[in-house]
Formats: C-alpha cells, structure tokens, sequence
C-alpha cells in the first residue's frame, strides 16, 4: 500500500488526460516534460527566492568557509595557539552549519510531497502500450499481452518518452541508458528518467542563474542587483 493510495482516482484522471491529448508518446512527449521541468523548477526557484535569505546564506557560508580555512590552516602547521582560537568557535560554527542546512532544505521539505505525487502520476502516464512499443527489450512482452515485462535482469527498461536520432544505445558508459528503437535499429530512445534527468539539469541551472541562487546559498556571480 503505498502513501499516495487514496488519491488514485487524481492519479488515474491525470493519466487518462495526459494520454487523450497526446502528451505521453513522442514528440509531444519530450518536449511536454521538458516544459514541465520549467514549471517545477520555476517554483522551486521562487520558493528560495521567497523562504530564503540569500545575503544571510552567502555571509554565514563565508564565514564557515574562513572557519574550515583556519582549521585546515592550524592542523597543517601544529600551531597551538591557533588550534585554540578553532577549538573555542567549533560549537559555534558547528551549530551555524546545522542551521543553515535545515534552513536550505526548508523548500525541499515544502514541495516534497507534491513533486512525488506528480512524479508517480507523470511516471505511470508514460508506461503504456505505445511507449513500450518503442523499445525493442519489451518486444517479446507485447506479443504475450505483457507490456510491463521489458527483458530480464540488466536488460528491463522502462517505455519510451524521446526518440534520439543516432545510435545512442552503442555509446560507452552511458549507452546503457538507452534502448534500441524497435521500429529503427540506429535510433534510440530515452525513458522517463533519463530524459527528465536531463532536462532538470540544464533547466535548473537556467533559474537558479534568473533567479540568483545556487544549493550552497551563495550568491551567484553575474546576478542582477535588483535580485539581491
């Protein structure tokens, strides 16, 4: 039983809207997801911008910053008075450092229940039929009236979300994130969690510079003074 069981009937009408218009098979797919990467990062964006203090967040990691400096500093040269002076501020800064983490994930505290609702609801919007008909692994599932079966052990992959036009699948290290495109063996395709994977990280990296914020805290160079 899981934790989102009670809002199956959302789940279930999320699902069959998605799929009545077009969004969860290629190529609408891809760019759907990229789109909604946008949105969930636009409002985690203005969720730090909003609960978070980002001059108080760059000032206290600057000053622990210069704190682990001067501890590496006395460590390195045995220099006892020095070791001292650290020793006398570590609970002062151990405890600053607790409290700028809890503040930092404040946001992520906030948005994560919803994002693993939208997540599951998104997830399973993309496992149909058609999006398992692209990836040559769940072949042998689909004659046996069994999409969800995608090959065994190493091999079980997920249904298809982006069609790549090369052979992505042959590449070292990573062409085992891909599949071979049934239809088109020098095509592959990209599921669910390797394209929003993607898509997060180039699109999060574009907010946090419009909205002058990074996971450390700090402020980002090059950040508009009406932002700060």
């Amino acid at each position: 039983m899981g934790w989102f069981d009670f809002l199956d009937p959302l789940t279930n009408a999320i699902e069959q809207w998605l799929v009545s218009i077009g969004v969860t098979v290629p190529p609408f797919s891809g760019i759907f997801l990229l789109f909604v990467s946008l949105i969930l990062s636009s409002i985690t964006g203005l969720l730090n911008r909003t609960l978070l203090d980002m001059d108080e967040l760059a000032k206290k990691s600057e000053e622990m910053k210069k704190h682990q400096d001067l501890k590496k500093k006395a460590m390195e040269t045995a220099d006892k008075k020095l070791w001292i002076k650290v020793k006398r501020n570590e609970d002062r800064f151990l405890q600053l450092q607790k409290d700028t983490m809890i503040k930092r994930m404040l946001p992520s505290f906030i948005t994560m229940g919803p994002f693993i609702f939208f997540f599951t609801t998104l997830r399973t919007a993309f496992q149909h039929a058609e999006n398992f008909a692209m990836n040559k692994y769940c072949e042998d599932g689909l004659k046996n009236g069994e999409p969800l079966i995608c090959g065994t052990g190493d091999n079980v992959r997920e249904g298809g979300l982006v069609i790549l036009p090369f052979k992505a699948h042959s590449l070292p290290l990573i062409g085992d994130w891909f599949s071979p495109y049934a239809l088109d063996e020098n095509l592959s395709i990209a599921g669910f969690s390797f394209w929003y994977f993607m898509c997060a990280i180039v699109v999060s990296t574009l907010i946090q510079r419009l909205f002058g914020i990074n996971i450390t805290g700090m402020q980002t160079p090059g950040q508009p003074r009406s932002m700060r």
